[in-house]
């Protein structure tokens, strides 16, 4: 009887101070701070957020926790290579909320752009322009879409059916891959197309050849493709003139293609604000006089037109060979 009066007086006791006693109850840890990050073709931008608006936020890029003695966030970051980003959020009293948040910063491999022109055999040619160095692009012309092992392009541009579509993305080590590019060839040829206008600056030359009783030139798919990458480079820095972009002469040009050539001369001009006019062009090239020798080039057999456009001038190139 004794026993059970003690127990029930050690219970009340335990109820009476309950109230008293706090218990720590696990929760999760605060969201802390919020990324959001944009790519574009020069760096890839962070945009960091605190929790609470009156919290300020203090990161580092060498790796190690940030502190209040840290560099200050202020606006979005701007990152052109890969870095490891490390960002904590304080409160006004300089303590931590929340946990360090570590943000592994990549560039993304910017989505590849094509360049179309129709070629002589009714084949399309599709260059894709404005690689980053590093990059190797991976495409696939069955509709579906490409990965890492798609088939790699080999050179600067592919050849391919009007009637194909081409999918394609760009890999770089350490970089996120790009977005799928999509392109068909026939959405990007006009009626005026490049065979078109390369045709009638056949006709034009040959009329002036014909004057002056020289045999008439045919035209070489191959100068026609060196002539359509002179006249882009023509287009990257005219004052060039005859010199390429990479430094070398103009009739390398002709070796990249596999032209082998005994004779070779070329003519390039600009004009302004002109469209593709190959009258205009065969103009003022018979109106000078170093032009006009290249056009009436004797012993010269085979002919080949490039052009390109910029919204100011079209640039153009004519040039000129016999094989070996």
């Amino acid at each position: 009887m004794k026993l059970n009066k003690i127990i029930s007086a050690l219970l009340t006791a335990a109820v009476a101070c309950s109230s008293a006693l706090t218990f720590s109850i696990p929760v999760s840890a605060a969201p802390g701070i919020s990324t959001s990050k944009t790519y574009t073709w020069e760096y890839t931008a962070v945009k960091l957020k605190p929790q609470n608006s009156s919290d300020k936020i203090y990161y580092t890029t060498d790796g190690k926790d940030p502190t209040t003695k840290s560099k200050l966030y202020t606006k979005a970051l701007g990152f052109r290579s890969a870095t490891v980003l490390k960002a904590a959020e304080f409160d006004k009293n300089g303590n931590l909320v929340g946990k360090i948040r570590t943000i592994d910063v990549k560039r993304k491999c910017p989505t590849p752009k094509f360049l179309v022109s129709d070629r002589l055999d009714g084949t399309a040619k599709v260059e894709i322009t404005d690689l980053e160095p590093g990059m190797t692009i991976h495409f696939t012309t069955n509709g579906k879409d490409p990965t890492e092992k798609s088939t790699v392009l080999d050179g600067a541009y592919l050849v391919v059916k009007k009637d194909k579509t081409i999918k394609a993305i760009a890999v770089k080590d350490g970089w996120i891959t790009s977005d799928v590019a999509v392109i068909s060839p026939l959405d990007q040829i006009t009626e005026d197309s490049y065979s078109d206008y390369v045709k009638q600056a056949l006709k034009l030359t040959n009329a002036e050849r014909k004057k002056a009783g020289l045999p008439e030139v045919k035209l070489s798919q191959k100068l026609c493709d060196a002539a359509y990458i002179r006249a882009g480079e023509l287009m990257s820095n005219y004052d060039n003139g005859h010199t390429r972009t990479n430094g070398t002469r103009w009739t390398t040009a002709l070796a990249d293609q596999g032209y082998i050539h005994r004779i070779a001369a070329e003519n390039y001009l600009r004009i302004p604000n002109s469209g593709v006019d190959p009258e205009r062009a065969m103009e003022l090239w018979m109106s000078s006089e170093i032009h006009r020798e290249n056009i009436l080039r004797e012993g010269v057999e085979d002919v080949g037109f490039g052009f390109v456009q910029d919204g100011i001038y079209c640039y153009w190139i004519q040039l000129f060979g016999k094989l070996m």
